[in-house]
């Protein structure tokens, strides 16, 4: 079998983020069986139609390397109980022809995803369970309904690091385990 590679989509552009902590954590345990890598992807603009074709560059970036991974894991925060616009932004992107007028399927369609979030005290759970349906909804074939939710500690929010419990490490390392597996069906 050979080896597989995970893309790494942070929906955070903060810096010191707890999210692109976090999603350098599952990175760090995902490297013991795959090549692991993260998608830039901030230059990619709003979609609107009229920009849509030609493809503006960093959208054309943009599908080439998730075309080339083999599973996408996506890591974000929760704003106002949904996902950042940053986020839908990118896969609304993906989600759409690479011509125009084209019936070929995207470059997401069926491609293996999973995601988890840390937020305050709800795990960032709604942005996980719309993740889970929107996903679906734009072809991509999710490992699951809701991921794994990190509920930051008190002392994360005053010292701005990110802090995981062996029980959340737990959680975090049986989901990368899966993961692995879902990618090499």
């Amino acid at each position: 079998m050979s080896r597989k590679s995970i893309l790494m989509v942070v929906g955070s552009t903060r810096q010191q983020s707890y999210n692109q902590a976090l999603a350098e954590y599952i990175a760090a345990q995902l490297q013991e069986h795959a090549d692991v890598s993260f998608l830039d992807y901030k230059d990619v603009p709003i979609l609107e139609q009229d920009a849509e074709f030609p493809t503006p560059a960093s959208v054309v970036r943009i599908r080439e390397t998730v075309a080339k991974a083999d599973g996408v894991w996506v890591v974000t925060p929760e704003y106002n109980h949904a996902y950042p616009a940053i986020v839908k932004n990118l896969f609304d992107w993906l989600s759409r022809a690479s011509e125009a007028g084209s019936q070929q399927p995207t470059v997401i369609a069926g491609k293996p995803i999973t995601f988890s979030g840390a937020g305050g005290s709800t795990e960032a759970f709604y942005v996980r369970e719309q993740l889970g349906i929107y996903l679906k909804k734009i072809r991509m074939n999710t490992m699951d309904d809701t991921g794994v939710g990190i509920a930051l500690p008190m002392e994360s929010w005053v010292t701005g690091q990110l802090i995981l419990s062996d029980e959340q490490k737990a959680a975090l390392n049986e989901q990368v385990k899966q993961f692995i597996e879902f990618v090499n069906v």
